[in-house]
């Protein structure tokens, strides 16, 4: 029996308003970073590594959508958004896998790629999103949910940061 790989085989990006974005040709989801910090007292020989957080999380991607064309769905540098991506992977044994990653923050940046004389069909935007929501589900199941406001960090379902929340009476 092999073990289970996955190979990327679509995507589309859709807006709060369920709008697809056209002519999505790349997306970059958030990598997940904890912040590490060290804690020694006097009597210890080495620091041990504390959770201090998580660093602040970004995605981006790439559409040949006109900047127009984005700006009427909310797509502006320094204006929050909210949008869905939804990425198809197949598996070694033909399944069909869903990842969903959900997603909400500030646009930070729109980037026109230069224009040449080669390559044009690549020719579009990148755009750069400072975020303060984060969800991926595959086929279905929750596999991290990050909310900072409302004090969640969820892996697989289960909130890690639950007990000082509930401590704290939020």
């Amino acid at each position: 029996m092999s073990d289970l790989t996955y190979v990327y085989s679509k995507s589309a990006l859709w807006t709060q308003d369920s709008v697809r974005i056209a002519g999505l040709n790349a997306f970059t989801a958030p990598a997940i970073t904890a912040t590490i910090g060290n804690k020694k007292t006097t009597w210890m020989d080495m620091a041990i590594p504390v959770d201090n957080g998580l660093e602040p999380m970004t995605c981006e991607f790439k559409t040949d959508a006109d900047i127009d064309v984005l700006g009427l769905f909310g797509f502006m540098p320094g204006r929050t958004t909210r949008v869905q991506a939804r990425r198809t992977y197949r598996d070694n044994n033909g399944g069909l896998h869903t990842f969903v990653d959900e997603l909400e923050g500030l646009i930070g940046t729109i980037t026109p790629d230069e224009s040449g004389t080669d390559s044009k069909e690549g020719v579009g935007l990148s755009v750069t999103m400072n975020l303060s929501y984060y969800k991926l589900t595959v086929n279905g199941a929750e596999i991290y949910e990050i909310d900072p406001q409302n004090m969640i960090r969820s892996v697989n379902g289960t909130n890690v940061l639950q007990d000082e929340k509930d401590a704290l009476l939020m």
